[in-house]
């Protein structure tokens, strides 16, 4: 690849994570992390959600993930429940603080993402959703992309 091209990728990835205050070490006005806020959103999605699929698919530290897991479980967000088929699997549920919170971040997100477009036309809003979901797609169908 082009070295003006990386240069112009690595820019592009430096200016969206500043927009979206991802060097914070809160999110979106909470007391969770980006990191954090991801597991509770993985969690919310899955009916049988596991810690160690979660490393898999985040591509996570177990370590990392196993201080944040007993973080959530500390604040009441999460909690485990042992599989009725395989006592050694315990299943990660969002407790309804969990929701509460998982609630507010979504709802912070979406006001987060209107005030950053708001300004544009809805020709440019879907043009620049349409190049995201291009790249998704190119990333996701090359391999390179592990969500």
């Amino acid at each position: 690849m082009d070295k003006k091209n990386i240069y112009e990728i690595r820019e592009f990835n430096r200016f969206y994570t500043k927009v979206l205050g991802l060097f914070n070490n809160q999110i979106l006005g909470t007391n969770y992390s980006l990191t954090e806020a991801r597991i509770l959103f993985e969690i919310s999605e899955r009916t049988e959600c596991i810690a160690n699929h979660l490393v898999r698919e985040l591509n996570i530290d177990k370590s990392y993930m196993s201080r944040i897991i007993r973080k959530l479980e500390r604040e009441q967000l999460i909690e485990k429940k042992s599989s009725a088929i395989d006592s050694r699997k315990s299943f990660l549920l969002l407790t309804k603080k969990g929701e509460e919170i998982l609630d507010n971040i979504n709802i912070q997100s979406d006001i987060q993402i209107n005030q950053l477009f708001n300004r544009l036309s809805d020709d440019e809003v879907n043009e620049i959703v349409d190049s995201m979901m291009q790249i998704k797609h190119k990333l996701s169908t090359t391999g390179l992309s592990p969500a």
